[in-house]
């Protein structure tokens, strides 16, 4: 289902975070050291302490992706960050006000913008590099020091903070992702599959919540028959996004990269998309990668389905969805029903269930591929507990234990 020859690394996104990691220890151990410095910086450590601010608080600002705010107040932010590398002497008035007039600019845009949760740490940094980048131009007064020293946790601090909420991670593009966030004070675990450009089916713990690809966009997880848990449906472009969680109008984005090939498989908003999830899941936890092939009727299947109908032994109600596995099984049963002289008929006591939810007004038999997996093995049993752990509320499917073992 997936195009190996199109999935990589992401080396330009990779690069962007060697360089912030390098620019925040550069930055913020200058400005850290600066108050037990005796002297005023040079010439040249002025040149490094803004070239490195400006490049850092750049590199944030392509990192955020930060199509929330305002063209003309980024232009401003890239101009601050550009102004201090171009002087070349310390300027003494800077110190009564660049301090100052940095820190309330940088507090008035972060009240102004409205972006991701994530923007709040994003604006931090920016706001940080910027302000140090002025300070090496101010004379090294006490007041100075002392704020360089707080900008200095500052940016340490913001660097821990996207590097905690995942904003620095790198999902693997176009390959299944599972993760856990913290939303409303508990954790929420979530699988997105295929995590490919187009729709993709999002599964969450049995938790109220909205998902979206933007805040305005957000649709409910809501419970599926035949499947644990919660399941929405949202359209996810090419390349790097935000993925939008809400609950209870706590809201938090979980970044997610779906290359650039489309998917290629089966329609996932289908019946079986929450099976062939269960697979993937059990894949992933397994630490491979969720290329797996999609549901499908085998051999041993239809054998088994043979031996259910001729089971039943009297007239039975066929009940199926519109997979692709169920339209097959459904010709194999009424081939199987006519041979053995056996009717069906839409009132019949009895109903093979081959896909959807079983009828209430019936006794219901399941498709081989829909009774629960035999747990007594050693193998299973570690399944079992491994997939509790990870994703709590999830059931084992037969599925995800072949998955599992293969």
């Amino acid at each position: 289902m997936h195009n190996h020859g199109a999935v990589g690394l992401p080396l330009g996104f990779t690069l962007l975070r060697l360089i912030l990691l390098g620019a925040v220890t550069a930055v913020a151990g200058w400005a850290l050291v600066r108050p037990f410095a005796p002297a005023a910086s040079g010439t040249l450590t002025r040149r490094v302490v803004t070239g490195f601010s400006g490049i850092g608080g750049v590199v944030v600002l392509l990192i955020a992706e930060a199509t929330w705010m305002p063209p003309p107040a980024a232009v401003a932010f890239i101009g601050l960050l550009a102004a201090p590398v171009a002087l070349r002497r310390p300027r003494p008035v800077l110190a009564r006000l660049v301090v100052a007039a940095v820190v309330l600019v940088t507090a008035a845009a972060g009240a102004w913008f409205t972006g991701p949760p994530s923007s709040s740490a994003y604006i931090t940094l920016m706001g940080a590099f910027a302000c140090v980048s002025w300070l090496a131009l101010c004379p090294p007064t006490a007041s100075v020091r002392v704020v360089g020293a707080a900008l200095g946790v500052t940016l340490l601090a913001g660097l821990g903070q996207v590097t905690i909420a995942g904003q620095l991670g790198t999902p693997a593009p176009g390959d299944p992702l599972l993760t856990r966030v913290a939303l409303g004070g508990s954790p929420v675990d979530l699988l997105v599959v295929p995590q490919m450009p187009g729709w993709n089916l999002v599964h969450t713990t049995d938790t109220p919540l909205a998902v979206g690809n933007a805040p305005n966009a957000l649709v409910p997880a809501e419970p599926r028959d035949g499947a644990t848990g919660r399941w929405a449906l949202v359209w996810l472009p090419e390349g790097r996004s935000d993925l939008w969680l809400d609950r209870e109008g706590t809201r938090t984005t979980v970044p997610v990269d779906t290359g650039r090939v489309a998917w290629s498989g089966p329609d996932i908003r289908g019946p079986e998309g929450p099976d062939y999830a269960s697979a993937v899941l059990a894949a992933k936890l397994t630490g491979k990668r969720g290329d797996l092939p999609w549901p499908r009727l085998t051999d041993a299947d239809a054998a088994a389905l043979r031996t259910r109908v001729a089971s039943i032994g009297g007239p039975f109600r066929l009940v199926a969805d519109a997979s692709q596995r169920a339209t097959e099984a459904a010709a194999i049963a009424r081939e199987e029903a006519a041979r053995l002289g056996l009717p069906i008929t839409p009132d019949a006591p009895d109903a093979l269930v081959l896909g959807g939810a079983p009828p209430p007004d019936a006794r219901p038999h399941l498709a081989p591929w829909l009774d629960p997996p035999d747990l007594t093995t050693p193998e299973a049993r570690r399944y079992a507990r491994t997939l509790a752990a990870a994703f709590p509320g999830a059931t084992p499917s037969r599925s995800g234990l072949a998955a599992w073992a293969g």
